[in-house]
Order: C-alpha cells, then sequence, then structure tokens
C-alpha cells in the first residue's frame, strides 16, 4: 500500500486499517530508512498527556510513571 505525507506532514492511514489496528496514538520510531508506528495499548492511552516531559517517552517509560502517580494517589487515599 502507497500512501502520501501532504504539505503539513500528515500521513493518512486508511480507515480499514485504522479500524483493524483500534488506536489513534502511536509511538513512532526510525530503524535505519523505516519509519515505525507501533499502537499505543488503550491502558495506556489514558494516561497519555498527564505527565508533564522535557523529551519523547517510550510506552516503558510511561508505564513506570503511571505506576507512580497510581502508588500515589493509593496511598494518599489510603491514610484519609
Amino acid at each position: 500500500m502507497i500512501v502520501s505525507i501532504d504539505s503539513q506532514g500528515k500521513i493518512y492511514i486508511p480507515s480499514e486499517i485504522r479500524r483493524n489496528i483500534g488506536s489513534k496514538k502511536f509511538e513512532l520510531s526510525v530503524e535505519g530508512d523505516k519509519i515505525i508506528l507501533k499502537p499505543i495499548k488503550r491502558k495506556i492511552e489514558k494516561y497519555y498527556g498527564i505527565v508533564k516531559v522535557e523529551r519523547p517517552l517510550t510506552l516503558e517509560d510511561i508505564e513506570e510513571k503511571a505506576e507512580v502517580l497510581i502508588l500515589r494517589a493509593v496511598t494518599l487515599h489510603s491514610f484519609n
């Protein structure tokens, strides 16, 4: 399948593929001359944007930060 990049740098993924993937967020990586898009699992999507960062995060970084935030929330609520 061939897709194009528009003048704003957007790549349009056909709807059939989007439905099969079931995600609207992806981790982008580059391996040599290949661009790799990995769907972000739904359990991680709910944490997207709640942690401010100065560099791009990997999925592992997001999971680690989400776990820390959850543990803090549970700790705060267990003492009240």
